[in-house]
């Protein structure tokens, strides 16, 4: 149909009518007016925007990307605009535009024709990757409307996702099905084929490389024996691509600067099943640095900056040392404030001396300030708990340093996931925002319960714990445990910045009963601490305990405990196994630099005491106690980390007849020397089986007033989504007794390391042992479960492996 005389009328005024036979608005527009009158004074103004035909997309939704509105005057520009824009927002397969004349101007609808929505998506053929892999990685949904280019996307990326995991060969087809009601469904067609392995990988062209050094740094390896086991001879397409930009690295490094990586070629077999890969390298020249220098806007004298360069003329270009230097003139610059510092490295290349001359140029830029600290994320945890832990501050110069330490403290309080701290330019260019987003983790337990443990048999415990108290960043705990080797009872509370100060403040309540072999260790009190943050990582504390301390060997009254009683001491041992009242100071220096306490890869915790228990404290039990603790970790190789921990203890005594047993060492077992049963090594001595005369003599564990015992373990995750790990452990050491008193009563052919007679740590006396085991970070707490083996027994008592598991965190 034609349109009217009118409507011709309007489109010639706004030019569009030649444009209805042809042009390029003619397959989207169609005019068509209805009753228009014909007179020459009728205005093109708008009155009136409608829509036809859109279903499911909103009419504010396409009426805020048009610009034709009621009051304006339709010209060609602006309906040409419109109905690009509303093509442009992907929703609709056909545009059309229909004008009226109203009675106060013309009326303009848009006629629409929606693409159909996608009602169901069938995945089919996924063996080998399981369907929530999949979805993870689809953007498209149920309901959302069809974009052919979309799925098409999400084709390619079901077989990108299949390439990853070795199937190299693996297809994946689409088809679109239309249902009722303008819909349709979609569905993916995967064909799986064979997993993939390299047989073998070989380079061309590497003359002053070896195959074994470039095949060390890939991360493609060649299939072998174990290969059924690990995926190592599996190819992965983002992995070789990674490879050979590794590949390229090694040679810049080792001063090939103009080193070219071709196009690989693959061969499959005739199977199929196996890729063979060829990698050609065109080395070219090695090169060495000629002149290094640093030229810009400096604010030191150059020989500062040039000593911070690790190049040096003469070397071998190496283009990783290059970046690190580069990277550390940029951080010096950071750190004054120009966070906006840039240097660019720039090369002279000499091809006739082979050499290449390196100039740092630096552009320091505006210095620049800290104009706020957002902090987002923090659902539970107050803002001044992080803000306290921020070593950068609002109004200050920016410091790249102190935002790195920021972050790491931060990290380091266990109470998130994770902690990321981003800068954005403030208000003017010298003004910046530190935004800090922090992701909560679960910071309290609530449990109750019964169990077995190899080291506590049957236990029965209810706790109620909270790391992070409130928001405020507290601990308390409340515990109840009973089990054959302890009783324990236990209210505990701290707070590292007591009063938003920074001093420390925290008490213990405890009750507790613990087994030692010998004898039943009992205590009833609680401590005092105070402390005070000294710098960043050091802090002091000043810790008063008062106990009330029992000592029993008898069996009776023990809950759970069942089995032979062991000797009784009597006559001059009797004051070995004295109870009394425990007086004590101790002075304690922490020196953390832990990257996470609870899930450390990195840093220190050293800890240094001194414990003081004297009758001028009104204390029956008189003692020194000095102890010392390192702790160290260090990722190794990607997720591996190597922990290690070493700890001594000395106590003496003024008083005559010795340190109590029950401040002596007893080690063994799960907690410090695995292997070996629980409290079971150091000194032993001659004792009586009863209080009679003529009571025969046997042995009795006597513990040592002197302890040293070292750790090494290497942990690596096993299934890291659940939190599970695995490790690996060496552990040496064992309790020693300097006391004299006991020399008399030790036992005839006695093994050096149960010597109670004045032993200091000769080397045969020490314990050693190695084993494995794993961890999962469960709801009720850190669970281990390990394996020791002793590296020799001293005697039949001891096992071949010694297997325990129990629940907290050994470093």
């Amino acid at each position: 149909m034609r349109p009217s005389l009118h409507l011709r009328k309007v489109l010639q005024a706004l030019g569009l009518w030649a444009l209805l036979g042809a042009g390029p608005l003619s397959p989207l527009l169609w005019a068509q007016a209805e009753g228009a009158g014909e007179g020459e004074g009728d205005s093109l103004d708008v009155a009136a925007v409608g829509f036809r035909g859109n279903r499911k997309v909103e009419d504010d939704a396409i009426r805020v990307n048009i610009r034709t509105a009621p009051g304006i005057t339709l010209t060609q520009e602006t309906l040409r605009e419109d109905v690009r824009a509303i093509w442009a927002m992907g929703f609709f397969d056909d545009v059309q535009v229909e004008t009226a004349r109203g009675p106060k101007g013309l009326v303009v609808t848009f006629v629409i024709k929606e693409k159909p929505s996608i009602r169901k998506i069938y995945i089919s053929g996924h063996d080998e990757i399981g369907l929530s892999k999949i979805n993870e990685i689809l953007d498209i949904k149920r309901e959302e409307i069809l974009d052919l280019a979309k799925v098409k996307k999400n084709s390619g990326k079901i077989r990108d996702l299949y390439i990853e995991r070795g199937f190299y060969m693996a297809d994946v087809s689409y088809e679109v099905k239309p249902q009722d009601k303008g819909q349709v469904d979609v569905y993916f067609r995967v064909q799986e084929n064979t997993k993939v392995d390299v047989r073998r990988i070989t380079f061309v062209g590497n003359q002053h490389a070896s195959d074994r050094d470039l095949r060390g740094v890939m991360l493609t390896r060649e299939g072998d024996l174990f290969s059924l086991l690990t995926s190592s001879g599996t190819y992965r397409e983002d992995a070789f691509q990674r490879d050979l930009l590794l590949i390229q690295s090694w040679y810049w490094d080792r001063g090939f600067v103009d080193v070219k990586i071709g196009e690989p070629l693959m061969e499959l077999s005739q199977d199929k099943k196996s890729l063979f890969i060829t990698i050609p390298i065109e080395e070219g020249t090695r090169y060495e640095l000629g002149t290094v220098n640093i030229v810009g806007e400096l604010i030191a004298p150059r020989d500062a900056y040039l000593k911070l360069i690790s190049v040096k003329p003469g070397q071998l270009f190496n283009r990783s040392q290059l970046t690190q230097d580069m990277q550390t003139i940029m951080d010096t610059f950071k750190n004054e404030g120009y966070a906006y510092v840039n240097v660019t490295p720039l090369t002279d290349k000499d091809e006739a001396s082979r050499r290449v001359n390196l100039t740092f140029d630096v552009q320091r830029g505006e210095k620049v300030f800290v104009e706020r600290i957002n902090i987002r994320g923090n659902s539970k945890t107050r803002d001044k708990v992080i803000r306290r832990e921020m070593r950068i501050v609002e109004g200050e110069e920016f410091s790249q340093s102190a935002l790195d330490l920021s972050k790491r403290r931060v990290t380091a309080l266990g109470f998130f996931e994770r902690a990321d701290m981003a800068t954005a330019r403030g208000t003017s260019d010298d003004r910046m925002e530190i935004n800090v987003e922090v992701a909560e983790r679960q910071t309290g337990a609530f449990q109750i319960g019964a169990g077995f443990s190899s080291v506590e048999n049957f236990i029965a415990q209810a706790q109620i714990s909270q790391n992070n108290l409130f928001g405020r960043g507290q601990m308390l705990t409340l515990q109840a445990q009973l089990s054959s080797i302890r009783r324990l009872f236990l209210l505990q509370f701290q707070d590292p910045y007591f009063l938003d100060t920074r001093w420390t403040f925290g008490f213990n309540l405890f009750n507790q009963q613990r087994f030692f072999f010998s004898f039943f260790r009992e205590s009833v009190g609680g401590s005092l601490t105070w402390g005070y943050l000294l710098h960043d990582d050091v802090r002091l504390l000043l810790t008063y305990t008062l106990e009330q301390v029992g000592v029993r060997t008898s069996t009776r009254g023990s809950l759970f405990f069942s089995g032979l009683r062991d000797p009784i001491p009597n006559g001059s041992l009797a004051n070995l196994l004295r109870s009394g009242l425990t007086s004590s100071w101790r002075v304690t220096m922490h020196h953390d630099t832990r990257d996470n306490r609870l899930f450390t890869t990195r840093g220190w915790f050293n800890t240094l005491s001194a414990e003081f228990a004297d009758p001028a404290f009104f204390s029956e039990n008189t003692f020194t106690r000095y102890e010392a603790a390192t702790r160290f970790f260090y990722p190794i190789w990607g997720p591996f980390v190597l922990r290690t921990k070493l700890e001594a203890g000395l106590i003496t005594s003024r008083n005559p007849q010795g340190v109590p047993i029950t401040e002596r060492y007893f080690v063994g077992g799960i907690f410090d020397i695995r292997g070996y049963s629980p409290r079971s090594l150091g000194p032993r001595i001659r004792a009586p089986n009863t209080q009679s005369p003529d009571a025969a003599l046997s042995s009795f564990r006597v513990g040592g007033n002197l302890q040293l015992i070292g750790n090494l373990e290497l942990e690596f995750p096993i299934v890291p989504k659940v939190g599970i790990k695995g490790v690996m452990f060496v552990d040496a050491g064992n309790a020693f007794n300097t006391e004299s008193q006991y020399c008399a009563l030790r036992p005839p052919d006695v093994h050096p390391s149960a010597d109670p007679c004045n032993v200091i740590f000769p080397l045969n006396s020490l314990r050693t042992s190695w084993g494995f085991g794993f961890r999962w970070f469960s709801p009720i707490g850190p669970l281990r479960f390990e394996w020791g083996i002793p590296f020799y027994r001293v005697s039949s008592a001891e096992r071949p492996v010694v297997f325990e598991f129990t629940i907290g965190n050994f470093f």
